[in-house]
């Protein structure tokens, strides 16, 4: 590739990093419980003024932290993710106190508040000056009074979880506060379950109907993984806190990484090669590896508590990586999807940039995840992909269906050819004997005779279909197809038609055209023909004027005819011509017209040529 078309790839890549980079920074920064601005707490307590109480004040510092009974130590939260990582702590597994005192100075003695806890991983009860005010099964939210002093005491017990205790800050603030906390927690939860469910929906219902590209199922099924991962709030505050809900959580989280992989591979190209089908049958096993070892191996094994990070963070450097290798042989094999798959990680990578970075102090007040941006970011590059993939493949079906009606005109005109030519040479065989039997009628002064003999081989010569209709493929192999059997059955066929031998319209619409146009034209002759009328007869004549094209079909008509009705033994597929008619024909600005005068129909129809949303390019 040249350094133009690598510096087109990058760019958008670049953009793309930049924006979900200042977009992680902003959350960090203005989102962030740990990025909060005073008050803070300090050795078991906290104090809160009037402005304090009117906003949601996240606790992280301050707590004093007691587990299985050993002195308490202060921490913030999220210092110690899980009881091992204590001072002289060994195991996961464990229960622990945490206490802090909240005092309220401000204009009143006391201050009615809320606090609303995060999402607590195990079983846990809050405790306000000795009474429960919160727990697992009563839900998070607890109000208080707050004065001089009220001990706050979050009691946790873990048995199952590789998190053990307060993992993420509590905040407390005026009911009003909370409540806008919330609300943006919930309407956050509902984009990131809900918007990806909708995008799989639609990307299967396209997959159903266009089932030849497993690209769109893989995109269906990352953003099902999306939404599946993304109902974590949505299950927290229904109570739901079993092992099973955080095993399926983070193997939905380890399927959509593994999702993206496998979108990027097949767009790319790189599914082609053999150890690329091989490394995507390796990963489609991570979620079930992921689910198996928070669910079962976690619970009865708390050792491998460490090993089971550790294979997280080198799934997603090893999807990161995929990704980024996938994007590479695109590029290198021009591949049109190697730009977005680019894109895609770039979006990735601003996120595990991010999760290094902040050490992991970060829990978003308002919004949502790091990881979470980085995979609605991933979801919308993905998508805007496969509407470019699924548009330039239907350009493409689009251009295999008219070159199947060339082909299928080209057959239809040869085997017309190759019948006149027969026809002709049977003529050609025949004429020695006319010729014999006209002399001998001479000789014997049988004029009459002889007159009528030669009306008789004309009539049969005006009964035979002409070789070719127009140079025009399709056109020919509609009137051929139409026109040829009519006049072997007895119809009267007039036909002047004058057309280029390419026309700028698709030939797809060309055939639909003529092809109802003359089948309901025939169809009347039919019913005619049964009717009683003697020799039924079609009038067709087709040419170009200026820009348009101009059609007229003129046809015998039985006194009961119906626009509505058809008379074709197979009636449920038909009655869906003159509709499909008309929709082409207003395409191009144009007009169809029927009438009805004196026993025949008339079909009018012109429509304007070199439409540039119709053309054939």
């Amino acid at each position: 590739m040249s350094v133009r078309a690598i510096a087109r790839a990058i760019a958008p890549a670049a953009v793309v990093f930049l924006a979900v980079g200042c977009l992680l920074s902003f959350a960090y920064f203005h989102d962030n419980k740990y990025a909060a601005p005073p008050p803070y707490g300090d050795d078991g307590s906290i104090v809160l003024s009037d402005d304090d109480a009117n906003r949601p004040v996240p606790l992280v510092d301050g707590w004093l932290v007691s587990v299985d009974g050993s002195a308490p130590i202060e921490t913030f939260i999220g210092q110690y993710s899980n009881f091992s990582y204590l001072p002289n702590g060994t195991s996961a597994f464990g229960s622990a106190t945490y206490r802090l005192d909240v005092r309220y100075e401000g204009s009143r003695a006391e201050r009615a508040l809320v606090v609303l806890l995060p999402e607590v991983f195990t079983e846990y009860t809050l405790y306000a000056d000795g009474l429960p005010v919160a727990s697992d099964k009563m839900g998070p939210e607890a109000a208080l009074i707050v004065g001089d002093r009220t001990e706050l005491v979050l009691e946790v017990r873990n048995q199952s979880h590789y998190y053990s205790g307060l993992v993420y800050p509590p905040l407390i603030g005026s009911a009003q506060a909370i409540a806008r906390v919330e609300l943006a927690n919930s309407l956050s939860t509902g984009v990131l379950a809900l918007l990806p469910l909708a995008l799989a929906l639609f990307a299967f219902a396209v997959y159903g109907r266009r089932g030849e590209d497993p690209v769109v199922r893989d995109f269906g099924l990352l953003c099902l993984a999306l939404s599946i991962a993304g109902c974590r709030g949505i299950a927290w505050r229904l109570g739901l806190g079993e092992p099973w809900v955080y095993a399926l959580e983070d193997a939905a989280w380890t399927a959509v990484f593994v999702c993206a992989a496998s979108v990027a591979m097949r767009s790319t190209g790189v599914f082609d090669r053999s150890w690329a089908r091989i490394a995507r049958w390796i990963m489609l096993g991570f979620p079930l590896v992921t689910f198996v070892w928070v669910a079962l191996v976690i619970p009865f094994w708390p050792v491998t508590v460490e090993a089971y990070g550790a294979y997280q963070t080198l799934l997603r450097l090893g999807c990161w990586v995929m990704l980024t290798a996938c994007a590479v042989i695109g590029l290198g094999s021009r591949s049109p999807e190697a730009r977005y798959v680019l894109c895609a990680c770039a979006a990735l990578g601003a996120s595990l940039g991010a999760n290094l970075l902040d050490n992991n102090a970060y829990e978003p007040l308002y919004g949502l995840w790091q990881q979470e941006y980085a995979a609605l970011a991933m979801v919308a590059v993905f998508a805007c992909m496969l509407v470019v993939r699924v548009r330039r493949m239907s350009v493409a079906q689009e251009q295999v269906r008219e070159l199947s009606v060339r082909v299928r005109a080209a057959k239809d005109s040869l085997l017309h050819m190759r019948r006149a030519e027969e026809a002709t040479r049977m003529a050609r065989h025949d004429l020695r004997h006319h010729v014999e039997t006209l002399r001998g009628l001479l000789k014997e002064g049988a004029f009459d005779r002889c007159r009528s003999y030669l009306d008789e081989l004309a009539s049969g010569h005006d009964a035979t279909a002409p070789v070719r209709y127009s140079d025009n493929l399709v056109v020919n192999a509609a009137l051929t197809g139409y026109l040829a059997p009519a006049q072997e059955r007895g119809v009267e066929v007039r036909c002047d038609v004058h057309v280029p031998e390419e026309l700028p319209l698709r030939d797809t619409e060309l055939a639909v055209l003529l092809s109802n146009m003359l089948s309901n034209a025939l169809e009347a002759c039919d019913r005619a023909r049964l009717a009683g009328r003697r020799r039924p007869y079609v009038d067709f004549a087709m040419r170009v004027e200026g820009d348009r094209l101009v059609a007229r079909c003129e046809n015998a008509m039985p006194a009961d005819t119906s626009f509505d009705a058809t008379s074709k033994s197979d009636g449920g597929d038909h009655g869906w011509g003159l509709p499909a008619m008309r929709q082409i024909v207003e395409a191009h600005d144009g007009a169809l017209v029927i009438d009805s005068d004196e026993g025949a129909i008339v079909v009018r129809l012109v429509l304007k040529l070199g439409n540039g949303a119709a053309a054939r390019s």
